[in-house]
């Protein structure tokens, strides 16, 4: 009897011990999954957890409901969606777009709860109308989608605030681009109005953007030739005839594909990881990595720091060469904050993305810098609380106010 009883106590005590192994190895793949979905899945999660207001309609059915407004609608869109292509083919030539088509009412995006719509400028912009006047700009703002205004309401993107703060402040940043497009779009529609500062915001990611931009012969031709120029600003008419046929074809057909394929894709990884987790996948990973885990390092870093420099330092001479002044500023990515390893595997540390090289070299160059993060995030006692959920995406209307303040404060200091 006594050994049977001991069998019994032998024998729960192994379920005990391989649920429990088994209940690890499902932490540990639902933190697999979860790192798995989109950005904007994983704010939609946690704005619903939170009790957020969201807007559950698709992008595409947002479109389709503003055109039965009566309104002409389009989805905003990054550059690099031709980048393996170089541009655009019209009428026998490659065409590199930066903007969207002018004045219509553009989508954005969506992380706050409801949709980011604006309304585009006479070249596309997220401006109100009546800013490209030359000689009469105090600023344009140039960057991704942290200058475009992601996920905002109209006017509360740090362009907007700039002009509520009594200045005439253009904004032209584009959500998903890099430093090679930044100097690309202050070519086309910056050089020609020559306002007295350029502020470019460099989000702490574009020191990998560098490199994959870099693959287009026309954006090398930027920093090439100092001449170089496609005449954009004065070629609306048919930017806005390209980028229409774009959109409402080859973009939609990218997309449904896109579509299709992320489908598929979470069909596998789905299956994936129920084969993993009956395989205890993860929990032998951690076995493996006890006592420390392999060093993952950014990887091409001296080719990313000397694009950026070239780069940098092409934009600052050409913002210089019509008396204007040109101010470096660096934005922290949700990272720094929230985790020990990005995606990657890269541990965080003081130069996670380069960021101290960044820095060192843009000083060196003796271009004036405003560390956001070091000024501003670092100094928060809540810097998570910054990010729209505190997760991994853009920043919260007050993180975009605390930036534009921050500007202001350096204008009107210079102004004394």
């Amino acid at each position: 009897k006594r050994v049977r009883t001991i069998a019994i106590v032998v024998i729960l005590n192994l379920i005990a011990i391989v649920a429990a192994v088994y209940l690890a190895e499902a932490v540990f793949t639902y933190d697999a999954w979860w790192n798995g979905l989109g950005t904007g899945d994983r704010i939609k999660e946690a704005a619903i957890k939170a009790g957020g207001d969201w807007d559950v309609r698709e992008k595409a059915q947002v479109i389709a409901d503003l055109r039965k407004e009566g309104k002409d609608a389009f989805p905003t869109f990054a550059p690099s969606v031709y980048l393996d292509d170089n541009g655009i083919d019209y009428k026998g030539q490659k065409w590199f777009l930066f903007g969207g088509v002018s004045n219509t009412y553009n989508v954005f995006c969506q992380e706050m709860g409801p949709w980011s719509v604006y309304l585009s400028d006479e070249h596309g912009f997220n401006n109100t109308k009546g800013l490209y006047d030359p000689d009469k700009l105090d600023v344009a703002i140039i960057g991704d989608s942290f200058a475009h205004g992601a996920c905002l309401p109209p006017g509360k993107d740090v362009a907007g605030l700039l002009r509520a703060g009594g200045y005439r402040a253009l904004n032209l940043g584009i959500g998903g681009t890099g430093p090679l497009i930044y100097l690309a779009v202050q070519r086309e529609y910056v050089k020609p109005l020559r306002p007295k500062k350029v502020f470019w915001l460099f989000y702490a990611v574009d020191i990998r953007d560098v490199v994959y931009e870099n693959v287009a012969p026309t954006l090398r031709r930027y920093y090439e030739d100092p001449n170089f120029s496609q005449d954009l600003i004065n070629r609306q008419p048919e930017v806005d005839t390209l980028l229409r046929s774009f959109l409402e074809n080859e973009f939609e057909q990218r997309l449904q594909k896109l579509t299709t394929s992320r489908q598929e894709r979470q069909k596998i990884v789905k299956a994936r990881l129920i084969n993993e987790w009956l395989h205890l996948t993860r929990v032998q990973e951690r076995i493996r990595q006890f006592g420390g885990r392999d060093t993952v390092y950014e990887g091409r870093e001296a080719q990313k720091l000397a694009l950026v420099e070239r780069v940098v330092g092409q934009a600052r001479a050409e913002v210089q060469s019509w008396g204007g002044e040109f101010i470096f500023v660096y934005l922290p990515d949700w990272y720094f904050y929230a985790r020990e390893y990005d995606s990657y595997g890269i541990k965080i540390d003081s130069n996670f993305l380069l960021r101290q090289d960044v820095l060192k070299r843009v000083r060196e160059m003796g271009i004036p810098v405003i560390d956001v993060q070091g000024e501003i995030f670092d100094k928060n006692p809540d810097p998570l609380s910054l990010y729209n959920w505190r997760m991994y995406g853009h920043y919260t209307p007050q993180g975009y106010k605390l930036i534009a303040d921050r500007l202001l404060d350096y204008m009107r200091s210079q102004s004394k």
